[in-house]
């Protein structure tokens, strides 16, 4: 559907001046602003896009191409195709699979038409492309990592071979081999000592997320093996969602979630606001991608235990004790919410497919969900929240929930999204008990934009651009 839009906003940008065969390309007049085009589709790797989709051999023919009486439909053609490049670069030329998609709205916050023809009449067309390309820090410091890459596979003399051997010295050639092309050694020195080797080998470490202790393990030599061909098809990825992403954040405060590197970022702007670790789904529980919105805050919520949660996982541990219950502060409900007394239930008759109760947490320091949920509409029953297991945000690989998202920095969040009651939050954040014993649910006055997104190349919370483990094994 949206790409339906942006054809129709392109052909219906065309103006009239085609029908007095006024063209922007074919003329000789019009040769400074077509070599210009040229040297911009000549950037399309470093921009994350293929030139091939812009009548790219096309516009290099035009030179020798005499005029003809299909001239006016061949200089529209590539009239179209610049309007469709400059598009992409502003909005991206793909959009991220979401699983569910809860904010369906065409991003439209740059007029490319409109800027597009006014650099041709006002001879401005050399300056177009960095007037429509987002300027955010994390756009920036992808494209630096990507025309990075693309310079090291120029270098048609360095073939890295597949590293196999776990020592860390001078004799390990493919290592060495990896390491520069990586950026990690300065020249392609075979006689490094292992001090040194292993220094570099720890900050390549550093940017897959593994434990830096300057040694080589089965998921480092992995990491290290993949061709730098894929990890600009990584960073490519990523450069394209941070245009899609650009309107929503020049608009508004909005939040995203990676789940390979289990971070989360609140955008305002070029800004960045908060960045926080956080805690997503295992492989078996997987954490979905999709867009919505934050609707509200919950202070001391009950955690409605997921049946399959309660039936697979809970329901063992009962029918051996039920002061297990007790013991979790659990509470056993009935279809009308009704709490019931757990000793009158007879648990030997219940499994899987005959459980007609609901097991809910009661709200306190040991909760779940901790101290505070966010919520948004989903079609998966997850949502934002702070845990009382604090623990795990100190692991590189964070993959230990159902599928909800445990955010460290969970009251900071609650705060950004809700500056109004910040003096509020922060009160109630100091304990874990309900005044009233009861949730408190706060409005936000105007819904914020969520994104949960699987991205393999992703920034961290200092802008810098690391590579992280395809956990889910989404990626072909």
């Amino acid at each position: 559907m949206k790409y339906i839009f942006i054809l129709w906003l392109v052909f219906s940008s065309i103006p009239d001046t085609y029908a007095q065969s006024k063209m922007l390309w074919l003329p000789e007049q019009c040769k400074t602003n077509r070599n210009i085009l040229l040297q911009y589709l000549e950037q399309c790797d470093s921009l994350g896009l293929d030139k091939n989709a812009y009548n790219f051999d096309l516009l290099q023919s035009l030179d020798e191409k005499p005029l003809t009486e299909d001239s006016i439909n061949t200089d529209k053609s590539i009239t179209l195709s610049a309007i469709q490049f400059f598009h992409d670069v502003a909005y991206g030329n793909t959009v991220p699979h979401l699983e569910f998609n809860g904010i369906n709205e065409v991003t439209n916050c740059v007029d490319i038409p409109g800027k597009f023809y006014r650099a041709l009449e006002e001879n401005t067309f050399s300056e177009l492309l960095k007037e429509v390309e987002p300027d955010s820090p994390e756009y920036i410091n992808i494209k630096k990592k990507i025309v990075q890459y693309l310079r090291e596979l120029a270098d048609t003399t360095l073939h890295p071979g597949t590293i196999v051997s776990y020592l860390v010295d001078s004799t390990n050639r493919p290592l060495t081999e990896k390491l520069y092309q990586l950026g990690y050694l300065d020249s392609l020195d075979y006689h490094l000592p292992e001090k040194e080797m292993r220094a570099q080998l720890r900050k390549a470490q550093h940017m897959f997320e593994f434990y830096e202790d300057g040694g080589l393990r089965p998921d480092v030599i992995n990491a290290l093996n993949v061709p730098l061909t894929e990890r600009i098809k990584e960073l490519q990825s990523s450069l394209n969602v941070f245009r899609w992403l650009n309107c929503y954040r020049q608009s508004k405060k909005i939040v995203v979630v990676n789940v390979p590197s289990a971070n989360l970022f609140l955008y305002a702007g070029d800004s960045t606001l908060l960045s926080s670790r956080m805690v997503v789904g295992k492989p078996g529980t997987p954490t979905p991608t999709l867009s919505s919105r934050i609707t509200e805050l919950v202070m001391f919520p009950y955690w409605t235990v997921p049946h399959k949660i309660a039936t697979r996982e809970l329901l063992p541990a009962i029918k051996k004790s039920i002061p297990y219950l007790e013991a979790g502060n659990y509470q056993v409900l009935d279809k009308g919410g009704s709490i019931l007394d757990p000793y009158k239930i007879d648990w030997k008759t219940l499994n899987t497919k005959n459980f007609p109760y609901t097991i809910r947490q009661m709200n306190g320091c040991d909760n779940s969900l901790g101290i505070m949920k966010l919520n948004f509409y989903s079609p998966y029953d997850v949502y934002l929240h702070d845990t009382p297991w604090k623990n795990f945000f100190s692991y590189n690989k964070r993959y230990f929930s159902h599928g909800c998202m445990r955010v460290e920095e969970a009251a900071a969040l609650a705060k950004a999204v809700l500056p109004e009651r910040a003096d509020q939050i922060s009160e109630l954040a100091a304990t874990c008990i309900a005044p009233s014993g009861k949730p408190l649910t706060m409005q936000l006055n105007e819904s914020v934009p969520v994104f949960v997104l699987y991205q393999i190349a992703w920034p961290d919370n200092a802008g810098t651009i690391r590579f992280f483990e395809d956990t889910y094994h989404k990626i072909k």
